[in-house]
């Protein structure tokens, strides 16, 4: 193998290695994304729920109402 194809052999490998490592790093922040996107949407129904069922969580109590005449 000549010297020119040894260069042109190790600048293909280099390039390769940058484009998986730029591809890893966005599919590992999507992943990262999704997860937080998911947990906001849990907590978000979480609490939706709550509220709607009528079970308080510790810091809203509910109390009710007597009219005043």
């Amino acid at each position: 193998m000549s010297y020119n194809q040894k260069v042109w052999l190790g600048i293909l490998v280099l390039c390769s290695v940058f484009w998986l490592a730029v591809i890893g790093g966005i599919f590992s922040v999507h992943e990262a994304y999704e997860r937080t996107s998911l947990q906001s949407q849990q907590d978000f129904t979480t609490r939706y729920s709550q509220h709607y069922h009528g079970t308080a969580t510790a810091n809203h109590s509910l109390q009710a109402r007597t009219p005043t005449s």
